[in-house]
């Protein structure tokens, strides 16, 4: 890829911020010690200045059944525009909270939420990262493929100008 890089305390928690500013759907994967896992799209509504990922659901999904027996979850973002990638691992705090889910309300959520905040069912999640793992080519999409291209042709080594490196708030 490029140079690899280590992100901790605040450098990771901007590149978290980063992230979900570009992509802020990813994969939420739960049962994580069980074959087969369960994975499922999520949209993030935050991360908080303390790197937590902040998101909405109802109590009476599987996934929060799954969080109940095992905290434990992975969150993967894929920004492919931007040749940015992000996997975390974390754990996941169901949260009662009427502030929190009022701040992480916008008008999608009532898609899936169709009582809205007034939903008895309605919860947040608050995933803590413990660590993770970044992907990010800075130059975007074309350019990488321009370089991989080159280097196809000449034989030479690849690399992107990009940054990979692990992640921990």
């Amino acid at each position: 890829m490029g140079s690899e890089k280590q992100l901790s305390g605040q450098e990771a928690i901007e590149q978290f911020k980063e992230m979900v500013k570009h992509q802020s759907m990813c994969m939420l994967v739960t049962q994580v010690g069980e074959h087969p896992n369960h994975s499922r799209p999520m949209s993030v509504g935050e991360v908080d200045d303390a790197g937590n990922f902040w998101m909405l659901t109802l109590r009476t999904t599987d996934k929060v059944k799954d969080l109940h027996k095992d905290p434990r979850c992975y969150l993967y973002f894929s920004n492919p525009s931007d040749q940015e990638f992000l996997s975390i691992m974390g754990t996941v705090e169901v949260v009662n909270d009427a502030q929190r889910k009022k701040d992480l309300w916008d008008p999608f959520a009532k898609a899936w939420v169709p009582e809205g905040l007034e939903d008895p069912d309605l919860r947040a999640l608050k995933i803590t990262p413990k660590e993770g793992y970044s992907w990010d080519t800075k130059n975007g999409k074309v350019a990488a493929a321009v370089k991989i291209a080159m280097a196809a042709i000449t034989g030479g080594g690849m690399s992107d100008g990009g940054v990979e490196g692990k992640v921990r708030p």
